[in-house]
């Protein structure tokens, strides 16, 4: 059993309850420009933590002890070594400690760390088992599996990395993110009681890949839902739910997301002005560009060329 060392534990009821809003939505406090965080949970009976969802992707560790979950449908045990995954606005929540006390590991991302840096279907794939967490899904993988201790390995070095804020140190770590994707995704393609939902969400993806092509070639210029929807053969109204469905967003949204992906990686990588590179984003209004990127990024694009430039 391979255990953590030299970190700080905390409890988890004063980190996750004081951001639970009164609908049971935790907000969490990720830095906008790189939502992606490391936390090392310490939780004891009888102090409880109530069932919450949230818009972000959550991969807990068990480091010691034992919990039972509770999701919509069932009970989850979460054993020493185990894994538990939970996808987006999924209640959940302690329903019981088997141990007085237990300590996790937990990685905290937002799904639009993977999803604004490209729009083909290689970025959506990466989150297929946080999209098909229905009923009946395994949100527990056992220590007996042997991917728990492989996951664990990964997140202690994306936390060893979150010392620096620099580029190479976000590309470290959105690499060992990516590296638990895949092992996720390979989990779960092979379990027999998801492979069918894996299948379908991969061949919805495919059916979307024409557009992403084009939208990659193309973002620079005015792309319409109405466009959209032909380059797919779809009706508008048909393919404005068919694509939130599969990529869990509106379509002008996923749009502009990966317009302001693209801004980021010219201002980390080129001297352009903000002007300039507001053009060559698909943006013929600066102003219009400031808000949209204030909207993903939660700071104004100069303050973020700030950021970068002071790393």
């Amino acid at each position: 059993m391979r255990q953590t060392s030299g970190i700080q534990w905390e409890n988890a009821a004063q980190v996750i309850e004081p951001r639970v809003t009164a609908s049971g939505i935790h907000v969490y406090p990720f830095d906008p420009a790189f939502p992606m965080q490391v936390r090392f949970l310490t939780l004891r009976s009888p102090s409880s933590v109530a069932p919450r969802r949230h818009d972000y992707f959550e991969v807990l560790y068990m480091e010691s002890g034992s919990v039972v979950y509770r999701v919509p449908d069932r009970d989850v045990q979460v054993n020493q070594g185990d894994l538990f995954v939970i996808g987006s606005h999924i209640y959940h929540g302690i329903r019981e400690y088997i141990t007085p006390t237990v300590r996790a590991v937990v990685l905290y991302f937002h799904p639009s760390l993977i999803l604004g840096e490209n729009t083909t279907i290689e970025g959506a794939e990466y989150l297929v088992p946080f999209e098909i967490q229905g009923a009946g899904f395994p949100h527990g993988i056992s220590a007996s599996t042997g991917i728990p201790v492989q996951v664990l390995d990964l997140i202690r070095r994306i936390h060893q990395e979150t010392a620096s804020s620099t580029p190479r140190a976000q590309l470290a770590m959105k690499t060992y993110l990516k590296m638990i994707l895949v092992l996720l995704m390979n989990y779960y393609a092979s379990n027999v009681t998801t492979t069918g939902a894996v299948g379908r969400k991969n061949r919805n993806l495919e059916r979307l890949q024409p557009l992403f092509d084009y939208v990659d070639h193309h973002y620079v210029e005015n792309i319409s839902v109405e466009q959209a929807a032909g380059l797919l053969r779809m009706s508008k109204s048909h393919f404005m739910r068919f694509f939130r469905a599969v990529t869990g967003q509106a379509f002008v949204s996923h749009l502009n997301r990966f317009r302001i992906g693209r801004a980021q990686h010219l201002m980390a990588t080129t001297d352009f002005t903000i002007a300039a590179i507001t053009q060559e984003v698909g943006f013929c209004d600066q102003s219009y560009f400031g808000v949209v990127f204030r909207r993903f990024v939660g700071m104004t694009p100069r303050e973020y060329r700030d950021r970068l430039r002071a790393a």
